[in-house]
């Protein structure tokens, strides 16, 4: 079952699945987007638009001089026997690998233990988490755009299908004969990616989608001889999550440089957001109001005595709405794992149609599921 414009889709599908090769145009190259892409290029020319300078989405990995970090996902565990089979193929190809660290939880009674969700195989892309979309986009009947974000205005004259436009130049991207959009964020008020008028039924219900804004610190700093590689942290005032991404597969270092990650936690994100105000200015409050607590925490939990150790580069990320908190569905739309507006010749995908919302396993399950619809 899928959420759609029609009662019936039967007929759709059908012409679909005989239909001449489309030019399908996909918004997005988060892992639902490339996962929809590797399988659709089987039988139609795929051209996947990204905003970014690279893939993956929330899966992307930030690299600054020589120091890299997974800033959005930080490891995904299959739920489901086909994205367990999937991931094993996934290692196979050698585009992600199994992080085996010292993975452990903090609360203010008992402090650092271990986690009890220790035991379960947790995955991430390697060398980076953005490996895994890298590597699913790189099929020859995929042509990949980045830095391009795209505007999709109806084609009209009774063809249907669409004609894309760079957002900021207004540059012809061309003509296609189906939209594919796999960013929620596309949907909001404030963005031009969709025309509101004639996909208002998706619009309407996929703005309404709970999401938790979340904020991302970056550090490369000495050693810091703390004995765990990541830490769920549970009603922290600041920190949710700290993990050292040079401890993942594929990032290991010689210098001695450690490169960690900290979101900070629901409360703490609230507040650096309330006053608004340009990204970048975000970014830099995200340094300047998170950097000190993070130190004083390394050195809280650290055996190490003395000063704290040095941070060497710091930098701030915002993920706006991007981790939704509850799937289409809860909205009232129905049960589905995509939409699909047939009359108009748009879909959707994302982890927000997914019993996994906000999960790399919830986005695959979208992305796959739209994309068999359409072969």
């Amino acid at each position: 079952m899928v959420v759609t414009k029609r009662k019936s889709n039967f007929l759709f599908l059908a012409a679909v699945a005989t239909a001449d090769t489309m030019r399908i145009a996909i918004q997005g190259s988060g892992v639902a987007a490339a996962a929809c892409a590797q399988r659709l290029q089987a039988k139609h020319a795929v051209t996947v638009f990204e905003s970014g300078r690279g893939p993956g989405g929330r899966m992307s990995t930030r690299r600054a001089r020589e120091f890299q970090w997974d800033h959005g996902a930080q490891y995904f565990s299959p739920k489901s026997e086909p994205f367990a089979r999937v991931v094993d193929d996934w290692v196979a190809r050698r585009w992600c690998a199994a992080w085996t660290g010292a993975h452990c939880v903090w609360s203010v009674e008992s402090g650092v233990s271990e986690d009890p969700k220790a035991a379960s195989a947790r995955y991430v892309g390697s060398p980076g988490m953005n490996a895994i979309c890298k590597g699913l986009l790189e099929g020859e009947g995929i042509d990949t755009r980045y830095e391009t974000r795209a505007v999709a205005k109806p084609r009209g004259g009774g063809s249907g299908g669409w004609i894309l436009q760079h957002a900021k130049s207004g540059r012809a991207l061309g003509e296609f004969d189906f939209l594919v959009c796999s960013d929620k964020t596309a949907a909001m008020q404030h963005r031009k990616d969709l025309d509101r008028t004639v996909l208002a039924d998706f619009v309407r219900p996929a703005s309404a989608v709970p999401s938790v804004p979340s904020l991302a610190l970056m550090v490369a700093m000495q050693a810091t001889h703390l004995r765990f590689d990541s830490l769920l942290l549970n009603e922290h005032p600041t920190f949710s999550w700290l993990a050292r991404d040079s401890s993942k597969p594929g990032r290991s270092r010689a210098d001695g440089v450690e490169c960690w990650v900290a979101h900070a936690s629901p409360d703490c994100a609230k507040r650096l957001l309330s006053g608004g105000g340009r990204p970048s200015a975000i970014r830099e409050a995200v340094v300047h109001e998170l950097v000190p607590p993070f130190q004083a925490l390394v050195s809280e939990l650290s055996d190490a005595v003395g000063p704290p150790p040095k941070v060497l580069l710091a930098q701030g990320h915002r993920w706006g709405a991007a981790f939704p908190t509850a799937c289409l569905d809860s909205c009232g739309s129905g049960r589905s794992q995509f939409y699909l507006d047939e009359p108009n010749r748009f879909a959707a995908c994302g982890d927000f149609f997914s019993p996994y919302p906000g999960r790399v396993e919830g986005g695959w399950i979208s992305g796959t599921s739209l994309a068999d619809a359409l072969l």
